[in-house]
């Protein structure tokens, strides 16, 4: 039962609406999703009965760096921007999501503090689905749920290949830059040798 709590307490910050045009957009934009590309429509469907629908004002932040992680989160319509603050405090602007984009979804997997902050740059509309319910429909509907586990499991897969690439470029390029540093110190050092 803890996860009635928690759900209620989403339901109270995502209001949910049941008009069916609402419902319709809902499911629209989660079937553009990766994560639940490959659904069906009745599968679509129990998503949405589980999704909560939120309005956000510009400016407003959608979830905080440090933060735990609690779901994802699907942008309806509007755009927000990703920010870390460095060490001085300037805000760094990670990226900018808009429509169709998604983030946060690693969060329905674990409860780590949240790596960035999604704030609003323009009135935007999300859906939010949460850990809770999604655990509760591993419990209802373990096909249904195997299916998007998976499909979030090859996000994650390729993602890290992604990053592991990235980080092969960059130590070729500190390779690379340490290299041209030791021949330019050798050569000063030859230089004065002369003098």
């Amino acid at each position: 039962m803890p996860h009635t709590n928690e759900s209620t307490i989403w339901g109270n910050i995502f209001r949910r609406e049941s008009k069916s045009e609402t419902e319709k957009d809902m499911a629209s934009a989660l079937a553009n999703v990766p994560i639940f590309s490959e659904l069906n429509k009745r599968e679509i469907q129990k998503i949405v009965r589980i999704a909560h629908k939120r309005k956000y004002k510009e400016g407003e932040e959608i979830v905080q760096k440090g933060q735990p992680s609690a779901g994802m989160y699907v942008i309806m319509r509007g755009e927000v921007k990703v920010t870390r603050r460095s060490d001085e405090g300037i805000e760094i602007r990670l990226a900018t999501m808009s429509e169709g984009d998604f983030f946060g979804d690693v969060g329905l997997l674990d409860n780590a503090p949240r790596t960035a902050t999604i704030t609003a740059i323009t009135p935007s509309q999300v859906i939010g689905l949460f850990r809770p319910e999604l655990l509760q429909l591993i419990e209802r509907d373990p096909k249904l749920a195997s299916k998007i586990l998976f499909k979030l499991a090859q996000i994650v897969a390729v993602r890290l290949r992604v990053t592991n690439e990235k980080l092969e470029r960059l130590a070729e390029e500190v390779k690379h830059l340490r290299a041209k540093a030791t021949v330019g110190r050798e050569a000063e050092e030859s230089e004065r040798g002369c003098l």
